[in-house]
């Protein structure tokens, strides 16, 4: 029962620690550190991985001093037998955490004849000594300003200049271009946006507005002087003219109509659209050729035609009106 715990905590811990992309313990490690798998780690410490075993030792660093109390005990035996480790930077990391458990500092105290720490500080001053001394800057330099920054580290040295472009290139012209434009119609759809648009819906229902008054029927057309020019008159020195009605003026409102008033509204209508086609009848006629002898009908008498027609209209209007009047208390 034993053994299969150790395999599965192990076998655990190589998943979760395993990777070797990231070899710095990240401070979420402190989560799996429990005093379950710290007892477990106890027993299977010699068959894990070198990487493992580093990121174990390091992320004791980020657990909390009271979890570290607790498990005191656990912890300085885990170290022990990380100082019986054959491999050098085990063995370097188990010194510098001696004396973490009990004190919660680290162990600078090294030993400097001792031969392991001599090559392990070899390595790494050929490794510096690879890399730049800007890229090698302490962590809180991100965060200061140019001049804190040059009073810490002293004056970076300037990038070297490989080469220098003479013109810009294509590429960086056409992108130019292409800036302007997308800002240029950016501004006119902001410009465009902010002009409300209504649009009229054909098929919508309008409220009946009962606040307006009713609006009556237009006046009709006023008889013509004699005086007047008639259109249907024959003239013998000019052509016909078509007549020129001026457009009657629309009333918009909304009229209230009794249903006993609809035959009497229909039967406007109708009168309305008869004389219509009367008119537009009479304006449609092609000019007849003028081989009789002028008329003897004198100035004064030119305007009784166009009088009579008018009358005519009148006549029938009021017939049908009165007929409409006449049905309407024949029903009552």
């Amino acid at each position: 029962m034993a053994s299969m715990r150790e395999s599965d905590t192990g076998l655990w811990l190589h998943n979760k620690l395993g990777s070797a992309d990231e070899l710095w313990s990240p401070a979420s490690i402190a989560s799996l550190l429990t005093a379950s798998v710290i007892d477990n780690v106890r027993l299977c410490f010699h068959n894990l991985s070198s990487a493992v075993k580093l990121k174990l030792l390091l992320g004791m660093l980020h657990l909390p001093r009271r979890t570290v109390d607790e498990m005191k005990m656990a912890l300085t035996e885990i170290i022990q037998l990380a100082t019986l480790d054959s491999d050098p930077w085990i063995l370097m990391v188990a010194d510098i955490l001696k004396s973490f458990p009990d004190t919660g500092s680290l162990n600078l105290d090294l030993e400097e004849q001792n031969p392991n720490v001599q090559d392990i500080l070899g390595e790494l001053r050929e490794k510096v000594s690879e890399c730049e001394a800007s890229a090698m800057l302490p962590l809180e330099c991100q965060y200061l300003n140019k001049n804190a920054l040059t009073m810490l580290a002293g004056p970076l040295t300037p990038p070297v200049k490989h080469f220098q472009l003479k013109r810009k290139p294509k590429s960086a012209t056409l992108r130019a271009e292409l800036l302007q434009k997308s800002t240029e119609t950016a501004q006119q759809l902001k410009k465009t946006a902010g002009v409300p648009f209504h649009a009229k819906g054909r098929g919508l229902v309008k409220k009946l507005d009962t606040t307006t008054p009713l609006k009556g029927i237009p006046k009709q057309a006023p008889f013509r002087s004699p005086t007047t020019p008639s259109v249907f008159s024959p003239a013998p020195n000019r052509t016909p003219i078509a007549p020129s009605r001026t457009p009657l003026r629309r009333e918009r409102g909304v009229k209230l109509l009794d249903i006993s008033e609809l035959d009497m509204v229909g039967a406007g209508r109708e009168a309305k659209r008869r004389r219509k086609t009367v008119e537009t009848d009479v304006a449609e006629k092609p000019p007849k050729e003028e081989t009789v002898v002028e008329s003897a009908t004198p100035d004064y008498a030119a305007g009784l035609v166009s009088t009579q027609v008018i009358l005519l209209h009148q006549v029938i209007e009021f017939t049908v009106l009165s007929l409409c009047v006449l049905r309407k208390k024949n029903k009552v």
